[in-house]
């Protein structure tokens, strides 16, 4: 796991360096919830596998089924209160 993580490592260096150099806008990236979204994640950035869990068990970070979705189907969700309901709609319609 050692050697995992430290070529991990390397590839995390070499891709930040190669980002750098190339122009990306100033913005500062958030989620919805405004959480920092980085420029670029890789296995380093993971947490073990202890703190990450199996799917369908509690903290839910690999999904809430464990099956994920292989035994339903998605469902389409809304999010309230954004726009107008003709734009809102405009997006499901088939």
């Amino acid at each position: 796991m050692t050697v995992r993580r430290s070529c991990a490592s390397n590839l995390h260096v070499a891709a930040t360096e190669e980002r750098a150099r190339a122009q990306e806008r100033k913005d500062h990236f958030t989620t919805m919830s405004g959480e920092p979204i980085e420029a670029l994640y890789t296995e380093a950035d993971l947490p073990s596998p202890e703190q990450i869990g199996r799917p369908g068990q509690y903290p839910f970070t690999r999904g809430v089924y464990e099956s994920m979705y292989r035994g339903r189907l998605w469902t389409m969700r809304q999010f309230a209160g954004f726009g107008t309901a003709e734009r809102r709609t405009s997006g499901f319609a088939t």
